[in-house]
C-alpha cells in the first residue's frame, strides 16, 4: 500500500525524470528482447507509469497495440494527458488483470516488478495473459552493481538525476540479484540468466511461456523443445556482450 502512496504522491516527479529522450530510448531496446513472430503485436506494458515506456515500443513498433496497466490514479491522469489516442490505459491490479488467458504477444515492464508486494502473483497472471511461445522482458534493477559504475554514466543531468534516484528509490523496495530475478519468472515461465543494462545499474529479466505440451502425438513436445533450444542460444548470443547497448533512432519529445 505504500507503494502505491509514494507512487501517487510522486506522479509529478516521475514524471518530469522519465520525460526525456535518453529514458525513452531505454524503453525501445526492450524491443530486442521480445522474439516478436509478427509485425503487428499485441503487447502489454506493466507499470506504464506517465507513459514514457510505452512510447518507447511504439517507436520501434509503429503497427503494434500496446496496452498500458498502473494501479497509481495520478499516474494514469499523467498518462492519459500524454499518451491517450496512441496507447490503450488500463488501471488495474496487476495481480488481476482484466484481460483474457493468452490475449498479449509480448509483456515489459521498466522498474516493475521490484516495487510489487507479491511477485510472485503477478508472474502467474503474466503467464496467463501471454499467447504460447511469447515472450516477456523486465528491466529491475540489480542489486550488486560493478564498482565505479557511477563514473561509467554518462548524458544529461536530467537522466543521471534519474539514476540517483532510482537507486535511492529501490534500496527500501527491493533491488534484485541476477539468481532471483530469474527464479521468480522461473515460477511460472522459462527464464533466461538476466542481462546486465545501464552500465550494470539494472537487469533484464527475460523469459518465455512455454507451447502446450501434448502428450498424445508427441508433436507439441518437439514443438516446444525446439523453441526452448532456439531461444536459449539466441539468449547465449546476447550474454556475449558485456553491455546491452541502446537501440532505436531519436524521437523529439514534447517538453514537459
Amino acid at each position: 500500500m505504500w507503494r502505491r502512496r509514494l507512487f501517487e504522491a510522486g506522479a509529478s516527479a516521475y514524471d518530469w525524470l522519465t520525460w526525456q529522450e535518453r529514458w525513452r530510448d531505454h524503453c525501445r531496446s526492450m524491443v530486442d528482447h521480445l522474439h516478436l513472430q509478427t509485425e503487428r503485436p499485441r503487447i502489454l506494458d506493466l507499470g506504464v507509469g506517465p507513459g514514457i515506456s510505452a512510447l518507447g515500443l511504439l517507436d520501434r513498433l509503429p503497427e503494434a497495440t500496446v496496452v498500458g496497466v498502473d494501479l497509481a490514479t495520478r499516474m494514469m491522469a499523467t498518462a492519459r494527458k500524454r499518451i491517450e489516442g496512441r496507447v490503450s490505459l488500463v488501471q488495474a491490479d496487476a495481480s488481476h488483470l482484466p484481460f483474457a488467458d493468452a490475449s498479449f504477444d509480448a509483456v515489459t515492464g521498466h522498474s516493475f516488478l521490484y516495487l510489487l508486494p507479491d511477485r510472485s502473483s503477478v508472474v502467474r497472471e503474466i503467464s496467463r495473459v501471454l499467447r504460447p511461445a511469447g515472450h516477456c522482458a523486465f528491466l529491475e534493477p540489480n542489486a550488486r552493481p560493478p564498482r565505479g559504475v557511477w563514473r561509467r554514466i554518462r548524458g544529461p543531468l536530467r537522466f543521471r538525476i534519474s539514476m540517483v534516484l532510482w537507486r535511492v528509490a529501490s534500496s527500501g523496495a527491493g533491488r534484485f540479484e541476477p539468481a532471483t530475478l530469474q527464479a521468480l519468472l522461473d515460477e511460472a515461465l522459462l527464464a533466461q540468466p538476466p542481462a546486465t543494462t545501464l552500465h550494470g545499474l539494472g537487469l533484464i529479466g527475460t523469459a518465455r511461456k512455454p507451447l502446450p505440451r501434448i502428450d498424445e502425438t508427441g508433436d507439441r513436445l518437439r514443438a516446444d523443445s525446439t523453441a526452448e533450444t532456439d531461444f536459449k542460444n539466441d539468449e547465449a548470443r546476447k550474454h556475449q556482450r558485456r553491455e546491452l547497448p541502446l537501440t532505436g533512432q531519436p524521437t523529439r519529445l514534447e517538453s514537459s
